[in-house]
């Protein structure tokens, strides 16, 4: 039976899960499978109030291609995301080189990149392949999301609707001028969003 989008993206938070307990700077995430493009970043709301978690997007391609490419796709945001809590700036060009920086914190996760090799014109030191010693101790890992991804069958999502970037939806309250934030869909269901200042809902612009 195909794996459900719930399932696969249940499989994807336990990997991160997994990810934390040897790495605790990385933060608690909500998950979400998309055709939004190569984003390789976790979605940090503007405003990351406590009960808030930042966004892990994961292409829908990449879900395809298997758990190897799922895993890969994991360790790389979660070496972003040990940058960002560590304040380090592992990236230049807009977003696109990686630089050393990066390339060392990726080590801490069992990536190493060929001696003698020199970084990717464009994307410097990305993709970056895991050791031997890495890629077996990620193989139970591997095995769980291939046991949950076979014959995976997910529904393409709908192009974002106006009022919303990718999969994040514009919130906004009554103030004037009207404060608006960015947050994922699923966040924003889970209940109202009382604004600070004029105390009215926040509401989908």
């Amino acid at each position: 039976m195909p794996a459900s989008g719930a399932r696969v993206i249940a499989a994807i938070e336990t990997a991160w899960e997994v990810l934390r307990e040897s790495h605790p700077e990385l933060p608690d995430v909500y998950v979400s499978v998309d055709n939004e493009g190569a984003r390789h970043n976790l979605a940090w709301p503007e405003k990351l109030e406590s009960d808030m978690k930042p966004e892990l997007p994961i292409h829908r391609d990449t879900v395809l291609a298997g758990p190897e490419a799922v895993l890969d796709a994991i360790l790389h945001v979660a070496t972003h995301a040990l940058c960002h809590a560590r304040g380090i700036s592992e990236t230049t060009n807009r977003g696109r080189r990686h630089n050393k920086r990066f390339r060392e914190v990726a080590e801490e996760l069992g990536m190493a990149w060929p001696a003698g090799e020199p970084p990717h014109t464009t994307r410097g030191f990305s993709p970056i392949p895991l050791t031997p010693e890495a890629t077996e101790g990620y193989a139970p890992l591997v095995a769980a999301l291939g046991t949950t991804l076979e014959g995976v069958a997910l529904e393409v999502p709908e192009a974002p609707a106006k009022g919303k970037s990718g999969s994040r939806v514009t919130l906004q309250c009554r103030c004037v001028p009207a404060r608006t934030f960015q947050i994922g869909p699923r966040v924003a269901a889970a209940g109202p969003i009382l604004c600070g200042v004029c105390g009215k809902e926040f509401v989908e612009k």
